[in-house]
């Protein structure tokens, strides 16, 4: 891990800012395929997923009407 840190400590801003882009796209990717995984998570989708079906939503429109 040192050794990460200094190579890390000698690259450019640039180089940084794009390792930065990497990672960020990395961790997204990892969290992404985490919550597919959880069975929790995968029974909330499916029930909004069942809501959606039987037409149990609002639409952003009747939401703001509402709001009024």
């Amino acid at each position: 891990m040192e050794l990460l840190i200094n190579s890390l400590n000698a690259l450019s801003l640039s180089e940084k800012q794009q390792l930065w882009l990497i990672l960020d796209e990395a961790i997204t990717d990892a969290e992404e395929d985490d919550w597919r995984e959880d069975e929790e998570t995968k029974k909330e989708i499916q029930l909004v997923r069942d809501e959606y079906a039987n037409g149990e939503y609002m639409t952003f429109q009747q939401y703001l009407n509402q709001r009024k």
